[in-house]
């Protein structure tokens, strides 16, 4: 199953969904997060905290699913 999060792209500020399996690394740089996955790097608006905890609770809330 896919650990997918909605983030905010801070370039074009349009939503994005992220597949938290691909990712390599994610960082705090200046005022924006930048994401690295398989593919290449993005920048979102959200905080590494907000990421972090977002992911955690839909882990949660998928395992209170099946």
């Amino acid at each position: 199953m896919a650990h997918l999060i909605k983030l905010t792209d801070y370039q074009t500020e349009e939503t994005v969904l992220y597949n938290l399996d691909t990712v390599v690394s994610i960082e705090t740089v200046k005022d924006t997060t930048v994401i690295t996955t398989r593919w290449g790097r993005n920048q979102v608006k959200e905080s590494l905290d907000y990421i972090l905890e977002t992911s955690r609770n839909n882990i949660i809330h998928a395992s209170n699913n099946i």
